[in-house]
């Protein structure tokens, strides 16, 4: 095991679910640490898609490596870097803690902590925010990072109206399953017409599908694809 320098207690090793892949332990908080699952390093990509998992408003249990929200966004992932040949290299942020938080953002402080990151790593290489559920709100809030050229929200819980103007200049994608019943499919569709209206490039995609994206899986995965594939390699 080869300890890395910044981000707190960094570790590189082989992750457990993905072939070939590594990972870094990033800073603590909450008895926990977040965990980001790094490409395998083997060909410089053209850009990153780093990849937001679910959880809920509050809660703070340690997210496990199996857990059904970071499983469903790996399979996303597995299917950008099948579909795009490996140009766009796939990182996957686990959060430390299952919930939100409130006021303490838990899971923004460990998206906040892998951006950093994978700037230092990729420093010329486009950053797509992928995010579902409660990682699509994490991908809205984190979304004018510097280097973040797209911005993917799968079921995006969006609580609040947000400013616009972090997404000026940048890529949005929202796609919402018409029969969620746990975010709204309604808040997406405003958004949208909120960052298109001030003259940003936003669409919005609905697709009838409930929140969990499994009736109609490869429909969210192609969108997203073919998004990243128009906006992160589109001008490369």
């Amino acid at each position: 095991m080869t300890r890395a320098v910044s981000g707190g207690d960094a570790r590189t090793r082989k992750h457990p679910i993905v072939s070939g892949a590594r990972f870094e332990v990033g800073p603590p908080h909450d008895d926990a640490h977040p965990f980001l699952t790094l490409p395998d390093g083997r060909r410089r990509p053209d850009a990153i898609a780093l990849l937001l998992h679910g959880g809920a408003e509050h809660g703070l249990q340690r997210t496990n490596k199996r857990t059904p929200p970071l499983l469903r966004m790996i399979a996303v992932g597995r299917s950008i870097e099948r579909a795009l040949a490996g140009r766009v290299a796939v990182a996957t942020l686990r959060d430390a803690v299952r919930g939100y938080n409130g006021e303490q953002r838990s899971p923004v402080v460990d998206a906040q902590w892998a951006l950093r990151r994978l700037r230092e790593l990729y420093p010329d290489a486009p950053i797509a925010l992928v995010g579902h559920s409660m990682g699509g709100r994490v991908a809205l809030e984190v979304a004018g990072t510097d280097g973040v050229v797209t911005v993917v929200g799968m079921a995006p819980w969006i609580p609040r109206q947000y400013d616009v103007q972090p997404f000026l200049g940048r890529h949005t994608l929202l796609l919402h399953g018409r029969r969620d019943v746990v975010t709204d499919p309604r808040e997406s569709a405003k958004l949208v017409r909120r960052i298109a209206d001030a003259g940003g490039h936003a669409r919005g995609i609905q697709l009838t599908d409930w929140h969990p994206m499994l009736l109609q899986a490869r429909a969210w995965h192609r969108h997203t694809t073919a998004f990243l594939a128009e906006t992160v390699l589109g001008a490369r």
